[in-house]
């Protein structure tokens, strides 16, 4: 299968697997005589691995960890220290989140009836909260 091809059975862009090939994370695609590459079914499902690993916030670094881990056939430990690794970061983001909405809405309900910009509270209490 040629490389649009490839890209549009998967839904992606044609540069996303020109840039998963030149960071070496997928296997080198034959060559026809006319030069155009095809991909076989396993580079399809090399591609098909990488783009769920990016769906679940996994790292490129982390994947081409995980690629080579797949290689080996003895312990799998590292691959569940990257999960957990990921995990943590999410959790991470996840209090930052609550914590940013908690902000967002004490912003809001500042903001009583509307009125002019000048006596506005929400925009006061950015100004304020800028200038330090």
């Amino acid at each position: 299968m040629l490389r649009s091809q490839a890209a549009k059975q998967l839904g992606i862009d044609i540069e996303t697997i020109r840039f998963y090939e030149n960071e070496n994370l997928i296997s080198s695609p034959e060559r026809s005589d006319n030069g155009y590459r095809h991909y076989s079914n396993d580079i399809l499902a090399e591609l098909k691995f990488i783009l769920h690993c990016r769906s679940l916030g996994i790292s490129l670094k982390e994947i081409r960890l995980l690629k080579n881990i797949q290689k080996q056939s003895s312990d799998c430990s590292q691959a569940n220290e990257i999960i957990q690794k990921n995990i943590q970061l999410i959790e991470k983001k996840i209090k930052d989140l609550k914590s940013l909405r908690l902000q967002l809405s004490a912003l809001s309900k500042s903001c009583i009836t509307p009125g002019a910009v000048k006596d506005c509270a929400i925009v006061n209490a950015l100004s304020k909260a800028a200038k330090g």
